[in-house]
């Protein structure tokens, strides 16, 4: 049986209006009153495989917008703090492609055997036919030799 981790609630303190205004502040807009875009991602779930705990590891979710309009990525929210999203801050023409990074740090998420860790960065668009997609990637994290050594010592 394979065993899964996850993280808390990630909540930093920060209000949703912080973040949302945060994440806005600099954006540019793309015209609301004409034809959307629309994203197409040439992958929405990627697999690290095996991971050493401690290492940070990073995909690349690239998609093209192949609507009739500009678009923008308006938000990334990670739903763990372990997970750092970066993307493509520019208003996405029509035709021209796009980005979202994932960016998973290992750190003290993994067992000897291999701990499944599953996580998920929610996209919202604007000016988008598509409002908002959920890009997932799982890794299987496996600890060091000292972290074993240490549980080992820990509990016994």
């Amino acid at each position: 049986m394979g065993l899964t981790a996850s993280c808390g609630n990630g909540n930093s303190g920060l209000s949703a209006d912080k973040i949302e205004n945060d994440a806005t502040a600099d954006n540019p807009k793309p015209e609301n009153n004409g034809p959307k875009g629309t994203p197409l991602f040439t992958d929405t779930v990627y697999n690290f495989n095996k991971v050493t705990s401690g290492m940070q590891v990073q995909h690349r979710y690239k998609f093209k917008n192949i609507g009739k309009g500009d678009l923008l990525i308006r938000n990334c929210q990670a739903a763990c703090g372990c997970t750092t999203p970066g993307w493509t801050k520019d208003v996405i023409k029509p035709g021209q492609e796009g980005y979202v990074d994932a960016t998973f740090n290992s750190t003290g998420r993994g067992s000897k055997e291999g701990l499944e860790n599953e996580k998920t960065i929610t996209v919202d668009f604007e000016n988008s036919t598509i409002e908002t997609i959920v890009l997932k990637f799982k890794a299987t994290v496996f600890s060091t030799p000292e972290e074993n050594e240490e549980y080992e010592q820990n509990n016994h």
